[in-house]
């Protein structure tokens, strides 16, 4: 629910304090007060609702999620609402253009009704919000940490962004501060942690196009010289377009009319969907492997883009992070039941620790699909296509790629959900 500063008891003590209430922080929010933490979000941003309306556009940014993803989001109490936006995906092409080579995941061949889904933005994160003002998590917005102080419990000084409302500022205790503010945290900032930074050279180009041949719910991801082309569905004949461009081109995209850029999106995925017809409003921003040198400190933990920012080529970022909060979330109801502090640093470490593993092969998938895909090596054309071929007929493989695309390798969710 949407709260004052100014109403909020100065010295107040509460379990969690989530900075951050964009779709990981508000996830986060909803899991631990499902385990009856009292829980207080912060957001810079100004929202004038709780709840914000939702307004389908055709220029609406999205999301991919996978079917773990799903499981997780079920078990906040979400998915019956999210599923009413969602495309399902029941199939994945992976090729690369000009060469035979492609690879396909159908969601039939593994008992699943779906591979993943693609949900717009705006759906997913207001059913988020919806959740967290049915369960009566405050929401403190347009608000910033403007102070923390570490010891046994974490001192927050909370100051509105608004500086002629300087009277509104707060100081509050936490048990345990998480930092879900995204890429280039201005809080992890303020504890001094550092990220290391990868520049792929590259921006991504996003819009939304409109097909002249429907998709079937088949997601592709076509590798072209130009970068990795992603077409994910959206509906019957509309498709969320992921398109990665050097830096020193990207300028030419962007400043081409409606009509030539729908002929140059043709010219690079093929004619798999015929032609296409519409394409809406395009935005570009730069791509980068942003990793936080800590993820954990006594009482503090990073989760999303906060910890971990990856390139989109292989549509992993918020599943990862997903992942990252149903950990999380685990980890404290553990810590619960026997009696532990969720938020001593040996705790929180064993949970930085459980989640290496996935997020090294996740960033790994995304990082090195971008280096083998834009290379012009003969040697690697080569190896890439054969590859391709062979990943297609290899069902042991085949099988390995679908869970890591599914987001079911290695793990199923405890959650449950609270009501």
């Amino acid at each position: 629910m949407l709260a004052k500063l100014k109403e909020l008891s100065d010295g107040s003590q509460v379990d969690v304090v989530i900075v951050g209430a964009g779709m990981v922080g508000a996830s986060a929010a909803i899991g631990l007060k499902q385990l009856g933490l009292k829980v207080i979000l912060v957001d810079a941003f100004g929202f004038t609702k709780a709840v914000p309306a939702y307004t389908p556009s055709y220029d609406a940014r999205s999301t991919a999620l996978s079917w773990g993803t799903r499981d997780i989001l079920t078990a906040l109490g979400v998915w019956s609402e999210v599923e009413k936006q969602v495309c399902p995906i029941t199939e994945v092409h992976v090729s690369e253009k000009d060469h035979f080579g492609t690879t396909r995941i159908k969601a039939e061949d593994y008992s699943q009704a779906a591979v993943g889904y693609v949900v717009p933005n705006q759906c997913l994160g207001r059913c988020l919000l919806s959740r967290v003002d049915d369960l009566g998590i405050p929401l403190y917005a347009a608000v910033e940490v403007e102070e923390i102080n570490q010891g046994a419990l974490q001192k927050l000084v909370l100051t509105p962004i608004d500086k002629s409302q300087s009277d509104s500022k707060r100081s509050i205790e936490t048990r345990l501060l998480i930092i879900a503010d995204g890429t280039d945290s201005n809080t992890a900032k303020k504890l001094g942690i550092e990220s290391t930074i990868q520049h792929y050279a590259q921006h991504a180009i996003i819009a939304n196009v409109t097909t002249e041949l429907a998709n079937n719910g088949t997601a592709y991801e076509r590798f072209t010289n130009k970068g990795p082309l992603a077409m994910l569905p959206l509906s019957d004949y509309q498709c969320a377009l992921v398109w990665t461009h050097d830096q020193s081109e990207v300028s030419s995209y962007l400043d081409m009319d409606d009509k030539a850029f729908c002929r140059a999106i043709e010219a690079g995925f093929g004619e798999r969907l015929g032609r296409v017809e519409r394409c809406g409003e395009r935005v570009s921003y730069p791509l980068k492997l942003i990793q936080a040198k800590e993820q954990c400190r006594s009482g503090v933990l990073l989760l999303g883009n906060a910890a971990h920012s990856l390139h989109p080529v292989a549509g992993q970022g918020f599943n990862l992070a997903i992942r990252g909060v149903a950990a999380c979330v685990e980890n404290i109801a553990q810590c619960q039941e026997q009696g532990l502090a969720f938020e001593a640093l040996e705790n929180l470490a064993k949970l930085c620790a459980s989640r290496v593993d996935d997020q090294i092969k996740t960033i790994a998938l995304s990082d090195q699909l971008v280096k083998v895909f834009g290379s012009s090596s003969r040697m690697l054309n080569m190896a890439r296509e054969f590859g391709l071929i062979a990943l297609d007929n290899t069902p042991i493989l085949k099988s390995l790629f679908a869970a890591q695309a599914m987001g079911t390798a290695g793990r199923k969710s405890n959650l449950h959900s609270n009501t």
